[in-house]
């Protein structure tokens, strides 16, 4: 099917180039000397610590499980939610993450487009960047794999309802945040839903096997126009991480950035 695909559209790229994080960080930083970088070194004990506490089903995340976990684990680290407080798992769909925060004490609901639109107990359905909650209503927020899929403007959307709908002090945590050095979209021409739309300025990537219509892979222009710098207008701060060492937990491992964003007490 690839080769029959590529036959007719010739010339359709079809694999990631190789990433130049350093390039893309001295990108960002002269693009955007506001957003602050840091750097995040994966601890494989830790990760597989959060594992068994976590207590994750044999049959959860059959692929890249270990991709996930960490996923997870990272993200708890980096969103530093106050004990008894309240996270938003977005874009949750199954989820075990919602289970493992409530063991912890804390509130978790889980937020999905495919659920029934409303908050109903810890379910809360509907578009992720316009979430029926009221203003400074969570502490937290969390995305697993999931940003990427944000089609159109749904992303700088997003954002700006995070800024309104987190705590003072509140964060959000994004990963994995896909940022190269070109802008493109990955897209599986044979997946269930066809091939989703390419934002103007980026470029395609047949992904076959990807099994998703969208998954938007910035490059430093497009974070800033359309993550960071919004952010920013609507009083959040972002922090960059850069991922280290997640091929130490496993060579499936792909964990390579992630973004923080923290309402600041100016927040619009």
């Amino acid at each position: 099917m690839q080769r029959r695909y590529l036959a007719k559209h010739p010339g359709t790229p079809y694999a990631i180039p190789p990433l130049d994080v350093e390039g893309i960080v001295a990108r960002l930083r002269s693009l955007a000397p506001e957003v602050e970088v840091r750097r995040y070194d994966v601890d494989p004990h830790r990760m597989r610590e959060w594992e068994q506490k976590g207590r994750y089903p044999a049959f959860a995340y059959v692929v890249s499980r270990d991709e996930k976990i960490l996923e997870h684990q990272v993200s708890w680290d980096l969103l530093e939610t106050p004990t008894g407080g309240t996270v938003i798992d977005v874009a949750s769909c199954r989820s075990h993450f919602p289970s493992i925060v409530r063991a912890t004490g804390r509130r978790c609901i889980a937020q999905d487009l495919s659920y029934p639109q409303g908050l109903r107990g810890d379910v809360l359905g509907g578009d992720a960047a316009a979430m029926d909650l009221p203003d400074a209503f969570a502490d937290g927020m969390t995305l697993h794999c999931s940003f990427e899929h944000f089609e159109g403007d749904a992303d700088t959307r997003f954002v700006r309802e995070a800024a309104r709908v987190l705590k003072p002090g509140g964060r959000v945590a994004i990963q994995p945040l896909y940022v190269h050095q070109d802008y493109f979209v990955l897209s599986d021409p044979y997946g269930p839903e066809g091939v989703g739309p390419i934002d103007d300025g980026a470029y395609f990537i047949a992904a076959f096997g990807y099994s998703n219509r969208f998954g938007r892979h910035y490059d430093p222009q497009a974070f800033v126009r359309r993550v960071a710098a919004p952010a920013m207008g609507a009083g959040l701060r972002p922090i960059f991480y850069i991922i280290d060492g997640a091929h130490k937990v496993s060579p499936i491992c792909y964990l390579q950035f992630a973004l923080v964003l923290e309402r600041t007490h100016n927040a619009a």
